[in-house]
């Protein structure tokens, strides 16, 4: 039996939502590391091989951002190799967290939802990368950037709230 130290009730609606978020950006994420090049020297080497260019959609690219910033001393291809060798693992751990929160409110969960300490860090790096995807999102127009504003504006709360729990406060 696991020790559940935080616990919260969700509506039904912020529980769909959630959900339905956590499962969307876990495609996006799969989808990701399907399409990585196969690399056979990689492969036979035991070495993880991902993609050498940055995600073309703004809301993944959040998620999986450069190893180089502006500014920093560059040497040809750095960025490119490191992203080779750590998206996958980066796109797993994402994955981690986001079963997090799929388990604590998918089709096995509910609105109750107990978390033990490592679930809730967990879950409280899901609702980061939740954050950050739809924060990085384009609404098509107003009323959808203004919804997306407000679920983001929602994520971060829910976050505040798990992250002071945490801390103790």
């Amino acid at each position: 039996m696991r020790a559940a130290k935080f616990s919260t009730t969700f509506d039904p609606m912020e529980r769909e939502v959630l959900g339905n978020l956590a499962a969307t950006v876990a495609e996006a994420l799969m989808e990701r590391a399907r399409t990585a090049p196969r690399d056979e020297l990689a492969q036979m080497m035991g070495l993880p091989a991902g993609h050498k260019d940055a995600p073309e959609d703004p809301s993944l690219a959040r998620l999986l951002p450069d190893f180089e910033r502006d500014g920093d001393e560059e040497f040809d291809g750095d960025n490119a190799l490191l992203r080779s060798l750590h998206e996958t693992d980066i796109i797993s751990g994402k994955l981690g967290n986001l079963q997090a929160i799929t388990s604590a409110v998918g089709p096995d969960g509910g609105v109750e939802v107990s978390l033990d300490e490592r679930e809730a860090q967990q879950f409280l790096a899901g609702l980061n990368d939740l954050r950050l995807y739809l924060a990085a999102g384009e609404g098509h127009n107003e009323t959808q950037a203004q919804d997306r504003d407000d679920l983001v504006e929602w994520l971060a709360y829910n976050q505040d709230s798990l992250l002071s729990a945490l801390m103790g406060e």
